[in-house]
């Protein structure tokens, strides 16, 4: 489980990579709003660390985001590549 990082215009667009399946959650300020309901910083915190060019940290904020959306494997197997998405 990982998230992979994609520079944009005006940030970063995140994709979510578990249980073999990719799903674009959107630009990263987006999705911590909208969908965590947290800002980037409140997020940092969480994961303790906000280097994303280490993969370990983007391994904390995958299992984050999936602790915080409460999926589980069964959920997201059933889930398509773009339901997670925030745009």
């Amino acid at each position: 489980m990982i998230i992979h990082t994609t520079p944009t215009y005006f940030g970063h667009d995140w994709t979510l990579h578990v249980n073999g399946k990719a799903f674009y959650l959107g630009q990263d300020v987006k999705f911590c709003s909208r969908v965590l309901g947290m800002n980037g910083s409140e997020v940092v915190s969480a994961i303790g660390d906000a280097d994303l060019s280490k993969i370990e940290t983007r391994e904390k904020l995958a299992r984050f985001i999936v602790d915080e959306l409460g999926l589980t494997d069964e959920q997201i197997n059933s889930l398509e590549s773009w339901e997670l998405c925030c745009q």
